[in-house]
Formats: structure tokens, C-alpha cells, sequence
């Protein structure tokens, strides 16, 4: 099964500090989304390959140069779980 992040006003270009989504000029909820979504990408310090679902897989865009403090824009978060 292929995961990707949600389409949601979490992820979007548009929401603004205060949950406020610039393109309908209203508060909005995270979870929420609109036809006028468009996906945020947002790298962190701490992301690198190390951090990323792809890295040392057949789907790793830069095999070669892949390591700990590299970050490449096709960069996808680890999905955690959490032990019970």
C-alpha cells in the first residue's frame, strides 16, 4: 500500500498563523480541505535521509549520496508507530 500525507489544510500552502486560510479568507480547521489546496513542502533541520522512508530502499532518488545531514527534495517522513 502506497502512503502519502493528507490533502488537509495542515499541509497547505494557503493556511496561515491562526488557522487562517488565505485564499477563502476564513478560520479553518487542520483537517479540513478545499478544491484550492495546494501541498506545503516544509524542511526541518533535523530531516535528512536518515529520517526519510526511502532512504536505503529501491526508491531512493540519490542512492549514492544518501546519508545523515543530506535532505533532497523527493524527502518523505517515516511513518512511527508506537508500541502498546
Amino acid at each position: 500500500m502506497d502512503l502519502k500525507l493528507a490533502d488537509c489544510c495542515g499541509n497547505c500552502e494557503h493556511l496561515m498563523k491562526g488557522q487562517l486560510c488565505s485564499v477563502k479568507e476564513i478560520g479553518v480547521g487542520e483537517n479540513q480541505v478545499c478544491n484550492s489546496f495546494e501541498f506545503k513542502a516544509v524542511a526541518h533541520p533535523d530531516d535528512d535521509c536518515l529520517k526519510c522512508s526511502k532512504f536505503q530502499t529501491n526508491n531512493c532518488a540519490h542512492p549514492r549520496v544518501a546519508s545523515e545531514g543530506i535532505l533532497c527534495t523527493v524527502w518523505y517522513p517515516r511513518m512511527h508507530t508506537v508500541a502498546s
